[in-house]
């Protein structure tokens, strides 16, 4: 798991200062990689490549600005079946959407051959800006898994969340039985965040720190009062 300290921000869809200023509604969007690959995972929206040459596993995007609206998006990781949806962007509102991998059906066919796990998306809404430190953990894992983070136990459900009461910015690991999955180097920046857990399903697990507040536009983007 990387410590999250790039905060990005930019402009998508070639949208110009003065067009983003006068006539375009703005959303945030980060979306998080949690499917364990060597292979990184083409992210297109609207036709055009969020992130030249793909995103990694585990790592995320950081936040960017996109118009408000639906927007079509397809998800492409080598040897996967190749995922399509619609996502929604909401005015001043920051969206993060979570890549996992989900076993669907059989895990072989019955020549016996392997069937890869799909490609799945999950929305994940923002916490309540925070003064200091605040800290989820969400799994994507399909059965309830034990986390070990830091001190603290937590037997985790698909989708399930929980909350890390006490966490200060400190240093944490984080296992998975005996592995170690993940872990925080501290000296984290105040603000919520989220802490992601997930699978291959074939007994490889990993972990993904992300920032998961409400975003603001820079003062040069927001629309002029009349």
């Amino acid at each position: 798991m990387r410590k999250l300290c790039n905060y990005l921000m930019l402009a998508f869809f070639g949208l110009s200062p003065l067009r983003a200023q006068t006539d375009v509604e703005q959303g945030f969007l980060n979306i998080a990689n949690l499917a364990p690959s060597d292979k990184p995972c083409k992210i297109t929206i609207a036709g055009k490549d969020l992130v030249p040459g793909g995103l990694k596993s585990i790592e995320s995007t950081g936040w960017f600005i996109v118009p408000v609206g639906e927007h079509p998006m397809v998800l492409e990781i080598e040897g996967h079946k190749k995922a399509s949806g619609v996502i929604t962007v909401s005015p001043n509102l920051s969206s993060l959407y979570v890549v996992f991998f989900q076993q669907i059906g059989e895990k072989t066919d019955k020549e016996g051959k392997e069937i890869p796990p799909q490609v799945r998306i999950k929305k994940c809404e923002p916490f309540e800006e925070s003064k200091g430190y605040f800290l989820k953990a969400m799994s994507v894992c399909p059965e309830e898994e034990r986390f070990d983070i830091g001190p603290h136990v937590l037997r985790m459900k698909f989708f399930g969340t929980e909350e890390i009461a006490g966490w200060n910015g400190g240093a944490f690991t984080v296992k998975h039985g005996n592995d170690v999955i993940g872990s925080c180097s501290g000296s984290a920046e105040k603000g919520s965040y989220l802490l992601l857990m997930g699978t291959d399903q074939k007994g490889k697990y990993v972990s993904l720190l992300v920032r998961n507040e409400k975003q603001e536009l820079p003062p040069w983007m927001k629309k002029e009062k009349k």
